[in-house]
């Protein structure tokens, strides 16, 4: 291939930076790890209330995705949990935030239970022990008094992990505290205008936001902390999840829309489609409407997608729209034939959709060298979508996915 990120050298490259970082990380990790304690142990020495809101979920069945290779679904179905654990609220005094993730302290402690760290292989190197290392919980912090309450965690300014991990924290803390007796904020620096427009339509007062950046160099001791589980971790989104922010944009939603809908990236530098002219030539003679949500307001993408029965696009956070799509709508995922994240068939899983997968027609590695290249470019399998779109498209509207072993 001559253009983008999909050449043999390339991949070569990258897969042997990618192994050799992952073993150094793994080497690094334990002995940078902090002194540990959990919510229920606070609890239990009367050092925080802890308040239970959700139990914890069972398996959620999938199926295998048409267009799936078989490796990649023994991959999948190998680190799949689908199950999450009991949802939180922890009210505690004088713990300290470090970060942009929102680590939190008590007395030199991380408290590891909030992020629901997965134990498979897929999902160590992200893992909050591991992602916290490198916190360090003593030096000058800012001091909040009052009450503080903390919508910080790993990736929450990404579309995806924002839309599905932290505004349900929102419910989950109006269960222990009236969220108006909030003082301080703790949000994600809004380095994307869909974090200021969602706090808004969640009525998160603008003068009592304080916004983090990403990174460790902020820290925050506060008089009173208000801190949630954070929900649909390692990609295992729990259906109270989904019913939820669907919910919350009910208001947002509009009649009479496009029915069908490719989600372009244009000016993406990440995840390019080598052959996108071949492709919305494609779309664009079977009637779908090519949109591109990157300058998107929330309330026009709610409006955009809430009419949606079919939705095309390749792998990115913009197809987490989808869940404004009426159940029983179908989401056609264009993956690159190197990365293999089930992020989207689990949501669809919950969210009553038919996922469908198209992996790229560029060069792939062998399994065992096989890695997670988010930003490698994808040629997408024209044929192949061709013939699924006219299938689609000709059958009757669709019923709900429902739950399929």
């Amino acid at each position: 291939m001559a253009t983008g990120n999909v050449g043999w050298p390339y991949l070569l490259r990258r897969a042997l930076g990618f192994h050799v970082r992952d073993r150094l990380r793994a080497a690094a990790a334990p002995a940078a790890a902090h002194p540990e304690t959990t919510s229920t142990e606070l609890a239990a020495r009367g050092g925080a209330r802890r308040v239970p809101v959700h139990p914890a979920t069972g398996p959620v069945p999938l199926h295998r995705p048409e267009g799936l290779p078989r490796g990649t679904w023994r991959s999948w179905r190998a680190g799949h949990v689908g199950a999450a654990g009991e949802q939180f609220v922890l009210d505690v005094r004088g713990a300290t935030v470090v970060g942009g993730a929102g680590w939190v302290f008590d007395s030199g402690r991380l408290i590891a239970d909030l992020w629901q760290d997965v134990d498979r292989p897929q999902e160590r190197a992200s893992s909050a022990r591991r992602l916290a290392a490198p916190a360090r919980p003593d030096g000058p912090a800012r001091a909040l008094a009052g009450t503080t309450a903390s919508l910080l965690s790993p990736w929450a300014p990404n579309y995806y992990h924002w839309t599905v991990q932290a505004v349900p924290r929102l419910s989950l803390l109006a269960a222990a505290a009236d969220p108006r007796e909030v003082d301080h904020w703790l949000v994600p620096e809004p380095i994307h205008p869909h974090l200021g427009q969602w706090l808004d339509h969640l009525g998160v007062p603008r003068a009592a936001r304080v916004p983090v950046p990403t990174g460790l160099g902020h820290r925050f001791t506060a008089e009173r902390l208000l801190v949630t589980s954070v929900p649909s971790a390692g990609y295992d989104v729990p259906r109270w999840v989904v019913q939820d922010v669907r919910a919350r944009v009910a208001p947002l939603r509009r009649g009479g829309g496009p029915a069908a809908l490719f989600v372009d990236r244009v000016g993406d530098g990440r995840r390019r489609l080598l052959n996108r002219g071949e492709v919305l030539r494609v779309v664009r003679e079977r009637g779908l409407a090519v949109v591109d949500t990157a300058d998107a307001t929330l309330a026009e993408e709610v409006a955009l997608f809430s009419s949606a029965r079919l939705v095309v696009g390749v792998h990115g956070a913009g197809l987490t729209n989808a869940l404004y799509c009426p159940p029983g709508a179908h989401l056609v995922e264009i993956a690159p034939s190197g990365l293999s994240y089930p992020t989207f068939h689990k949501l669809a899983a919950v969210a009553d959709l038919h996922h469908h997968v198209l992996p790229g027609t560029e060069p792939a590695l062998p399994w065992r060298l096989r890695f997670l290249d988010n930003v490698a470019d994808v040629v997408a399998d024209v044929p192949a979508l061709t013939r699924l779109l006219d299938r689609l498209l000709a059958a009757p509207a669709p019923a709900p996915a429902g739950e399929v072993v």
